[in-house]
């Protein structure tokens, strides 16, 4: 199926292309991809960049991907905090925020970091 929509104030249609039966279902898909594909960038470019670490050895490179998966979760973690109380305010424009949930909660730690305020940690991991 083939859907077109022109929002206000745009100067060209949308054409989105699916293989769901109505755009009823299709469009709130649609709207996610805005927050899915910065997840998935955080993953390879912007977040933690484990192509350049040049590891070869497999044990190492899983305690690394270890590490990594703990880290972006806390991170995660911290973005849902900021949307949650309101801290995007602080350190992303107000009307509108366009950034995943990592990067607003790397922009909170950053925040948190600089004006040395406590950092909130409200997770435990047993082993």
């Amino acid at each position: 199926m083939l859907i077109c929509g022109w929002g206000k104030g745009c100067k060209a249609p949308l054409y989105v292309v699916t293989n769901m039966d109505t755009a009823e279902v299709a469009c709130p898909f649609y709207a996610q991809r805005f927050r899915i594909e910065p997840c998935c960038s955080d993953q390879k470019s912007r977040g933690f960049p484990l192509h350049k670490s040049h590891l070869a050895d497999p044990q190492r490179l899983s305690c690394l991907f270890i590490a990594v998966c703990l880290a972006y979760i806390w991170i995660v973690y911290l973005g849902a905090i900021c949307m949650q109380d309101g801290w995007v305010r602080i350190i992303h424009r107000g009307q509108r925020c366009d950034l995943s949930l990592f990067k607003v909660g790397l922009r909170l730690l950053t925040h948190f970091l600089n004006e040395e305020l406590p950092l909130p940690i409200a997770f435990h991991i047993e082993i």
